[in-house]
Order: C-alpha cells, then sequence, then structure tokens
C-alpha cells in the first residue's frame, strides 16, 4: 500500500487507519518479508527477465545529462 515516495500519514488518510496502526504493520510485513518472499517465490525456472525498469533509468539518465 506504500507506494514508491509514499508517506505513513497518506496512507493512514487514503486508509482511515491511525499512523500508529501503518507503522505497526509496516514494521511487521518488513520483519516478515524474508519468510514470506521464501514462501510465495520458490521453484521458479526462469528463462528471461524483464529490464524496463533499468532501461527506463538509463534513458532518463542520458536526458539529464543531454541538458547540463
Amino acid at each position: 500500500m506504500i507506494p514508491e515516495k509514499g508517506s505513513i500519514r497518506g496512507v493512514a488518510r487514503a486508509t482511515g487507519h491511525s499512523k500508529n496502526t501503518i507503522c505497526k504493520w509496516v514494521e511487521i510485513a518488513g520483519t516478515n518479508s524474508k519468510e514470506v518472499t521464501n514462501y510465495f517465490i520458490r521453484n521458479l525456472d526462469l528463462k528471461s527477465v524483464e529490464i524496463d525498469e533499468i532501461w527506463a533509468y538509463i534513458k532518463k539518465a542520458k536526458k539529464a545529462k543531454k541538458c547540463n
């Protein structure tokens, strides 16, 4: 629920929960993230990888460099 560059207060407003409740759940999620990842992400037989986010970053960096 917390998007990149999002805020705890923004999530609290959007969900109607208190800031302390959101912080508690973020802490629980962080503490258990490895176990959750291991539970859901296993036995993957991947042949290819998408790297579109990397290319978006590179293109943005090149564009910024041209402006300087």
